[in-house]
């Protein structure tokens, strides 16, 4: 037990003190430069009423619930289709998908901020030149097409890590129950939802969790891009957090939106969790 003892103190002093910490500074009000004042809950009913932080919440579901489906989905439609021993250059389009895994979402926020321009982006321009102009659009500038042109580049980077462990997962898939599905008369399409489809789940599993949990911390995307605008359209709640103490001085209100997120967090790992725990049961 004694070589427990330095992990869990390592743990206590950087994770559990600080939450304890947050909690408590959100029962005051402080700018980080005079005295806090006990305030209370006078925080967390204050967002009851405040228009940015219902629109940063509202927003940050709809960004969680997208980031952990879409971006899984397309991955694993990636990892089947480069699985065909039929299909040549495997290994380099592998290589060309995974390739903005690699990146961070800064890089990808400043490229795809002069993707995305309405004057001289690349996205209007070439639908411009294949004869599709009356789909071009200000992507950044409209408040209901903002949100999930952001998420688009989530999605293009997070569909790379999605892909190569769905990949790894179907090479452990023993090459006789593919063989034996199709002697059976399984399509290709059968084969996929009851062949590869169960044998991933594992990495499905560890991708959902890592989106989910990513997701609730998506912060330096909407700063590089956006900041949060249009309008608040694009906001979200660690974006909001971020505004409120560091930019409002607003400690004690930023610090009562880290907590929700904690236990936004928290709920998703519940819930998750006991899921999985149950379909594992029921396996088994």
């Amino acid at each position: 037990m004694l070589y427990l003892i330095v992990p869990a103190i390592g743990y206590m002093a950087l994770v559990i003190v600080p939450i304890v910490m947050t909690a408590r500074l959100s029962l005051y009000k402080t700018n980080g430069f005079t005295t806090p004042e006990w305030v209370g809950f006078d925080n967390y009913t204050r967002m009851l009423g405040d228009r940015a932080f219902r629109k940063a919440f509202v927003n940050t579901l709809i960004w969680t619930v997208i980031t952990m489906t879409v971006p899984v989905a397309i991955g694993l439609v990636y990892a089947a289709a480069l699985n065909s021993p039929a299909l040549r250059g495997r290994a380099l389009l592998r290589a060309l998908i995974f390739l903005p895994s690699t990146m961070s979402l800064v890089t990808l926020g400043i490229m795809f901020s002069l993707v995305y321009n309405s004057s001289f982006g690349a996205l209007n321009g070439a639908l411009n030149k294949i004869g599709l102009g009356f789909l071009t659009h200000d992507w950044l500038g409209d408040p209901n097409l903002v949100l999930y042109s952001l998420v688009a580049v989530f999605a293009w980077q997070f569909s790379g890590l999605s892909m190569a462990l769905f990949n790894a997962g179907i090479q452990q898939i023993p090459e006789e129950l593919y063989e034996a599905a199709q002697l059976d008369g399984a399509s290709r399409l059968q084969r996929f939802f009851h062949v590869t489809l169960p044998g991933v789940r594992p990495a499905m599993v560890v991708l959902i969790a890592l989106t989910g949990i990513q997701s609730l911390r998506s912060f330096d995307l909407i700063y590089v891009v956006t900041k949060g605008g249009p309008d608040n359209a694009s906001s979200l709640l660690a974006f909001l957090m971020y505004v409120q103490t560091f930019v409002n001085l607003n400690q004690g209100y930023g610090a009562a939106i880290a907590v929700v997120i904690l236990f936004l967090g928290l709920a998703f790992a519940i819930v998750y969790v006991r899921r999985v725990a149950t379909h594992k049961a029921s396996d088994d």
